[in-house]
């Protein structure tokens, strides 16, 4: 299981590969020999950089993290934990504060890692019509409390979700 914050939690010194190839490290195991680089190490330089490539980050790779986006800070986030291989993914909030036009990109790329690799995406999002295409299953909480637990169609149908977040029923 693996999960990215609300925030970044990058470590804005080092770049992108470096940030990358300590969680594949971190995940593989490598060496605490004081006389091996550890940025040397085959398996885990080479399981970040396919993960930095997957997340579209490559050519960024030599970019220190302070100075990505925040888009690409979001990406980063993702990167890290995909690194550690988890079958189930904890999101919180992953296009907060990301700028408009790398929203569907991010959500093209949770698609293709819940699609693709197979993995159990579980995503908190306040914006509902960004995980209609996306989920299976929604549940929807109002105030602390479950409001409804079903298919986005569903969902989105429903008259006290709707009166809860969109006012009146449509």
């Amino acid at each position: 299981m693996g999960r990215t914050f609300q925030t970044s939690t990058v470590f804005a010194g080092l770049t992108t590969l470096e940030n990358a190839r300590l969680a594949a490290q971190a995940y593989l195991g490598g060496s605490n020999a004081l006389w091996k680089r550890a940025d040397r190490e085959g398996a885990p330089l080479e399981r970040a950089r396919r993960v930095l490539a997957s997340v579209g980050l490559e050519r960024r790779a030599g970019a220190t993290a302070a100075s990505l986006s925040h888009g690409e800070k979001r990406k980063l986030d993702l990167a890290i934990l995909l690194c550690g291989d988890p079958s189930v993914v904890l999101l919180d909030e992953p296009t907060a504060g990301m700028a408009v036009e790398d929203v569907p990109e991010m959500m093209r790329l949770i698609a293709r890692i819940q699609r693709e690799e197979k993995k159990t995406v579980l995503m908190v999002e306040h914006r509902m019509d960004l995980i209609v295409g996306l989920a299976d299953r929604m549940a929807v909480m109002h105030h602390g409390s479950l409001l409804a637990i079903d298919t986005p169609d569903r969902i989105m149908a429903n008259e006290t979700v709707q009166q809860a977040y969109l006012g009146d029923p449509l």
